[in-house]
Formats: structure tokens, sequence, C-alpha cells
């Protein structure tokens, strides 16, 4: 995958107040559980197709009163497969401008050569965006304090 981050954080409860904190039903947030210590968590993005964050989930008891929880956020594979498919594409058509034309399409060129660039940091922008949206949301599931 093209985009991921990994995020480890200590929170000072035990494994199953954690899992059931993480597993409370969310409107933008669905997590469901894989094993007694991983949990797979995605975001859909509202609005078109592709741009969904998909979330593992390790828990892992420290001691008996806290837990360790890493966080693995990546983009989809739609969404990583078109961005790389965009690349190749506008690339190749760059390899052909440079092969079968002489000056004249020199500008088009040099801007199909540059749009991949632009998409890619285009889309590592609105990864850092949609993962510290999602980080946010799994802080605020992971320090509730517990009514009993």
């Amino acid at each position: 995958m093209l985009f991921r981050k990994t995020h480890i954080l200590m929170v000072n409860k035990p494994k199953h107040i954690v899992h059931d904190n993480l597993r409370k039903p969310i409107d933008k947030l669905r997590v469901r559980r894989q094993s007694e210590n991983e949990l797979e968590g995605i975001m859909q993005n509202p609005v078109g197709f592709g741009y969904d964050i998909i979330s593992k989930i390790i828990l892992t008891s420290a001691t008996n009163n806290s837990t360790s929880v890493v966080i693995l956020n990546k983009f989809d594979l739609l969404t990583n497969a078109f961005v790389i498919l965009i690349f190749i594409g506008l690339w190749g058509l760059t390899a052909y401008y440079f092969i079968n034309f002489e000056g004249d399409f020199l500008y088009s060129t040099i801007t199909t050569f540059s749009f991949p660039i632009i998409g890619a940091l285009i889309t590592k922008y609105s990864f850092r965006i949609y993962d510290k949206r999602i980080m946010k949301i799994y802080a605020s599931l992971l320090y509730v304090e517990d009514p009993n």
C-alpha cells in the first residue's frame, strides 16, 4: 500500500474496556472484531468512491490496568490502485510525447509529467487530513471515562 501510518497509544484501562469502547457504534466509523486482540475499522468517504481509511487495531495488555493500542491506518485498495493507474497513464503519455514529438509539445509534456507528482502530493496531504480525523475519533473512544 502506498499510504499508511502507524500510531501507538497507551490507555490506562483494562483491555476488555478498551475493546468495548472501540466497538461503540458511530456514524462515521465502523469497527468490527477480527479476534480477541484485533479489530478492524473503516471510515468511509461520504462523497464519491475511494479515499476510505481502513484501520487495523491491535490490543495488548501492558499491565492489569493499562492497554497498548496499535492502530495502523491505510487507504483502501481501490484508492491505491486508482492513484497508481493515473501515475502510470500520465507518465506513459509523457514518454510518448518525448519519443514522438519535438519542441512543439514541450508545454504539454511538462504539464503531463507534473500532474502525477501533484496528484501524489494531494493524495499524501489528504491522507494526513483523514488520518488526523480518524485518530480524533479513536482518541475520543479510547479516553472516555468508564461510568462504573
